[in-house]
């Protein structure tokens, strides 16, 4: 492992080539030049499938060639931290296989449960220059780095190292080699997130639902062979909530679409969501295994490990017929034919029957009819309310949450954010209400299993605490329900969502 060191790059201006004859001439009346053999290395990108290390400012790169493997990270265009040994790294990889160290403890919080894939590589040609007193000793060290191939490689550049004790010709070097190359500029710390397209609120209502629904399509096709693949399980997550999106959105667009597009691809779309949600569920709990092993008193975390076990066999089965369903017929001409029915959407938005509809009235007439539901059934719930109450308030609120997301283009972004802030923590306290309960019913079912399978005592123990702890959190949940749904229907949150609501076309 080597320290973080300091190093500046710099690059021909408007991508030049790269004189490495006029730099050696610049550099020579200062310092004696030496330059190594030319090497051909292959760099490759690593990060996760949604640039988690590069929304943070970082580069990882895996360097081979010449039989040796290292990796680099560097942040905001300086190098942070070296792995000198890489060559155990097959990706796709989880951040806990990189080699220990600074360079594992700084990638992995960032790439938490996602998987390092290889989203760029390319061949360089490398040469490492020193640069020297007229002792013959070496102050400065630069590292040529140039395409070996044609094609859209990363321009030449030309790091300069400093020898620890000689920074000042270090300093030296940089403003020589700056003279005839510019600074590569650093990396911002995380790209600007994407702003929503705002859309008027006249178009019609089947031109914002076609572009929506063809943007989770993407999202959908984008993650599905990561699924398939199980490259890690926020791929499979993130299937889902492109289907679930779709879903929201066909149910929330009723009133404006064609018929045969509710009956037909309504029950599609169920059918996707339903295939896929024991294997969620199980990596939900499998995901969450750690943190509730922490909260054993009695037990002890290896008495879970039956459990383990457990789940893993179970979500195998439950893969293999997951599996079948995502690469199965039906699937394929879902994939085939929901295309050809957005783009018949967007062409019908034009005619007299898409046009009976506007974006603004349709987002009107959902968000009224959402909150009005989430305060009313609030408002009915006491202190003797049974657990089904709450489970049906928080189906209302995430009616009210998937209309305000969907909408954001007819409403602006700014609006949005400050309706989903005011609801949010609501929707926290319902779905820790909820969660719990599942997962007390869901952790019994386990228990069932495994009894049959003459699962230790010990583990049923153990499981039992989780239970007693799963239970207690239900409770403090319910207590807080009362104070967050009144923060939620205070004066000043139903003023801004009137204050929303007015600003749209009155519904057709």
């Amino acid at each position: 492992m080597q320290a973080p060191v300091a190093v500046r790059i710099a690059r021909p201006p408007g991508g030049a080539a790269l004189d490495l004859d006029a730099l050696r001439v610049l550099l020579t009346p200062a310092f004696e030049v030496s330059a190594g053999r030319q090497s051909v290395v292959r760099r490759t990108v690593l990060d996760t499938f949604d640039r988690r290390l590069a929304r943070a400012g970082q580069r990882l790169v895996l360097v081979a060639g010449a039989g040796d493997e290292r990796l680099e990270l560097t942040r905001n265009g300086r190098t942070v931290a070296q792995a000198l040994d890489g060559t155990a790294l097959r990706v796709p990889a989880m951040a806990g296989a990189l080699p220990d160290g600074t360079l594992k403890d700084r990638v992995a919080p960032r790439a938490g449960i996602r998987a390092l894939l290889a989203v760029g590589e390319h061949r360089r040609r490398t040469c490492r220059v020193e640069l020297r007193h007229a002792n013959g000793e070496t102050v400065v060290r630069l590292d040529v780095d140039e395409p070996a191939e044609d094609g859209a490689a990363p321009p030449p550049t030309v790091a300069v190292w400093p020898v620890p004790g000689h920074r000042r010709e270090a300093d030296h070097a940089w403003r020589l080699v700056t003279t005839m190359l510019e600074p590569v500029p650093c990396e911002p710390a995380a790209p600007p997130a994407a702003r929503v397209r705002p859309i008027d609120p006249g178009v019609p209502a089947q031109t914002l639902l076609a572009a929506e629904l063809t943007r989770f399509l993407g999202q959908l096709r984008d993650n599905l062979p990561g699924a398939v693949a199980d490259i890690d399980t926020e791929f499979l997550h993130h299937v889902r909530v492109a289907v679930r999106r779709t879903r929201s959105s066909l149910k929330l667009g009723r009133p404006a679409l064609p018929p045969h597009v509710r009956d037909v691809w309504e029950p599609q779309f169920k059918w996707l969501g339903d295939r896929t949600t024991p294997v969620r569920d199980l990596d939900v709990y499998q995901l969450g295994l750690p943190e509730m092993a922490g909260w054993l008193d009695a037990a002890a975390a290896a008495d879970l490990e039956p459990f383990r076990v457990h789940l893993a066999h179970r979500r195998a089965a439950e893969r293999r017929a997951l599996v079948g369903a995502l690469r199965g017929a039906r699937l394929r001409q879902l994939l085939d034919d929901w295309p050809g029915a957005l783009a018949e959407l967007a062409d019908s938005a034009h005619g007299p029957d898409g046009a009976a509809w506007s974006a603004g009235a349709l987002a009107r007439a959902n968000l009224a009819r959402a909150h009005r539901r989430v305060v009313r059934d609030g408002t009915a719930i006491s202190d003797a309310s049974p657990p089904e109450d709450l489970h049906d308030l928080r189906k209302r609120c995430k009616e009210l949450r998937y209309a305000l997301d969907m909408f954001a283009p007819v409403l602006g972004d700014a609006a949005v954010r400050t309706a989903i802030k005011d609801l949010k923590k609501l929707q926290n306290v319902l779905g820790r209400f909820q969660d719990s309960e599942v997962q007390i019913t869901t952790l019994r079912g386990f228990a069932h299993e495994m009894v049959a399978g003459r699962a230790p005592a010990d583990t049923l123990l153990a499981m039992g605490e989780l239970t007693g702890r799963l239970h207690a959190e239900q409770q403090r949940a319910r207590a807080e329900f009362a104070g967050a749904f009144a923060a939620y229907v205070r004066p000043a949150g139903r003023r801004r969502m009137a204050r929303l609501l007015a600003d749209l076309p009155a519904v057709c």
